[in-house]
């Protein structure tokens, strides 16, 4: 607040003159002080007693010392200098005199600056209605808002004067870890005590480099923590339930396993129901862990084929090795052989589905041989004599671009033109925002129940980095990072920390964002929660208040208040 302190320029006198300026005919009485310059010191008379004096020595005059200030110094060097003379003369960039000011006008003027920045403190303190409070290095709280007497339950009267640790354990004080390593915390998770849960931010206030005490601002997120734990506790009621029911049906909605409610995976799952009705080749392309295998076992599961859905990672096998493990061998075929023979992947299809997955790493050499079983729809075992028939169903998975591989001779084009009749893009997680936060809550349901380890706590933080990490590995890679975290989390919290580097989020938003992010995420969370709840009790609310662990009544107002 600088631009309270006094203005120099308002506070310089300029009715003076210098003792070397002064010549018989120079008119003194317009002028109330003389300055003198001996060496580099400069000595002041008021001009009455000069006049009185003036037929002495110069010597023999009482001249009073003055301190120098260059015109361009701060006010701050002023104000912390030890200067003790009434007057201050301010010299200019030559070091000549350009005025002079009283000490006594410049302390009264900060003492007003003071004033203000006391009224504008206070004021503002008076005026917040979120939690912050101010310590000293000693300990004592010199500033406690209306949100830290609401948030805490702690009157300002009483606090205010005492030292802080008198009301808090002294091992929950944040801000004395502040004030002791210069630490600036910030959007960390806190258990001030055992019944209350906050976001917290902690600055160190310095002067002139000396830390004088700290700041900290909480925003109460009890009821959220409490909330979300309550959540988590249906959610595995709710996910026990549903693997019961699964158990329970003879089959169930294939497609269910494409988590995901955004516009372009509907129109994926759309489009899959489709092609599920032919046993045409389809092409699934998409990066690495979109869910290429997962939309082609649905595909197979929707279909009227009642054989088995059969695997061949084109991409984890020699070239070698491919032909007999997709066209297999008759007994004795080469050297090392099964004597019995060997069953090919496609013979083991039937009249199912053979799925080849990184299409794109299939040889060259081998891709013809694909391309006749495509065209022709028979093929011969490596060593036999026998033309066998196709019948399954062929679903093709790459991530790689086959266009531009065509282009540079390293995929057939004839091949190509085979596989894509029916080609399916699953979108890339960056690209489906709506489906990242839901499939992140699925997978934390999940590991919760798998590793016992109830998470009562997201820090908003971390959901902020999930939507703006990349995902170059898409849902495989979301999958494992939320194993991570239910993994490492302490005492069921999940904070920002546990995230890898790549993908920690540094974000000073202020705590009302904060608060309203995990709010809508909890309030989404539930509302999707609550639906699943009534879906799997045929809409009874009696029914679905008692699997939930609440009251009718409280179920009423959450379905009223989410619309539902």
């Amino acid at each position: 607040m600088n631009y309270l302190f006094p203005n120099i320029d308002s506070l310089i006198q300029d009715d003076f003159i210098l003792l070397d300026e002064v010549s018989e005919k120079t008119d003194l009485s317009q002028y109330k002080y003389i300055f003198h310059k001996d060496d580099e010191n400069y000595s002041v008379l008021p001009i009455n007693d000069y006049l009185f004096y003036k037929k002495q020595s110069i010597q023999c005059l009482f001249w009073k010392p003055v301190s120098t200030f260059l015109e361009n110094e701060s006010i701050d060097n002023m104000l912390k200098s030890e200067a003790t003379n009434e007057i201050v003369a301010i010299l200019d960039s030559n070091k000549r005199i350009k005025g002079y000011i009283f000490i006594a006008a410049l302390l009264k003027q900060t003492f007003s600056a003071y004033q203000s920045i006391k009224a504008l403190f206070e004021t503002t303190v008076d005026t917040i209605d979120s939690s912050v409070s101010i310590v000293t290095t000693s300990g004592k709280t010199i500033a406690w808002t209306k949100g830290a007497e609401k948030i805490f339950s702690i009157r300002k009267e009483d606090i205010l004067g005492n030292d802080m640790a008198q009301f808090f354990p002294e091992h929950m004080l944040l801000n004395k870890v502040s004030m002791q390593t210069g630490q600036v915390i910030r959007h960390q998770q806190h258990k001030p005590r055992e019944d209350l849960f906050v976001m917290i931010n902690v600055s160190p206030v310095k002067v002139d480099g000396e830390i004088i005490g700290a700041v900290a601002a909480e925003t109460d997120m009890t009821s959220q923590v409490l909330m979300s734990q309550e959540l988590m506790n249906a959610s595995s009621t709710i996910h026990k339930l549903q693997k019961e029911v699964t158990q329970l049906k003879s089959s169930q909605e294939p497609f269910k396993l494409m988590k995901g409610s955004s516009k372009s995976m509907e129109e994926v799952i759309e489009i899959s129901k489709k092609m599920a009705k032919t046993k045409s080749t389809i092409l699934l392309l998409g990066e690495t862990g979109v869910g290429k295998e997962v939309l082609s076992k649905a595909i197979h599961d929707s279909s009227s084929l009642q054989e088995p859905f059969i695997a061949i990672n084109c991409g984890a096998i020699t070239g070698s090795l491919f032909e007999s493990e997709l066209f297999g061998y008759e007994k004795g075929a080469f050297s090392g052989a099964d004597k019995n023979g060997k069953v090919g992947k496609i013979e083991l299809a039937g009249d199912g589905t053979l799925f080849l997955d990184e299409i794109g790493d299939l040889p060259l050499n081998l891709q013809v041989k694909l391309l006749r079983v495509l065209e022709n729809k028979t093929y011969y075992q490596v060593g036999g004599t026998k033309l066998l028939n196709v019948s399954c169903r062929i679903i093709a998975a790459t991530n790689k671009d086959l266009d531009k591989m065509v282009k540079k001779g390293e995929f057939r084009e004839d091949l190509l033109y085979r596989l894509n009749t029916l080609t399916i893009t699953i979108p890339p997680l960056r690209d489906r925002k709506q489906d990242l936060l839901e499939l992140f809550h699925m997978f934390i349901q999940e590991f919760s129940i798998i590793h016992q380890r109830q998470i009562k706590y997201i820090d908003p933080t971390v959901t902020k980095a999930i939507l703006s990490y990349d995902w170059p590995g898409n849902i495989r890679e979301l999958k494992n990072l939320v194993e991570r975290l239910v993994i490492l989390s302490d005492d069921g919290i999940i904070i920002n920390s546990l995230l890898p580097e790549k993908m920690k989020f540094d974000d000073e938003t202020n705590q009302s964002t904060l608060k309203t992010v995990l709010q809508d995420e909890i309030q989404s969370y539930e509302k999707m929660q609550i639906l699943s709840v009534l879906q799997s009790t045929n809409g009874n609310k009696q029914e679905a208040a008692k699997k939930m662990g609440v009251s009718r009544a409280t179920l009423y107002n959450k379905l009223k208040k989410h619309g539902i």
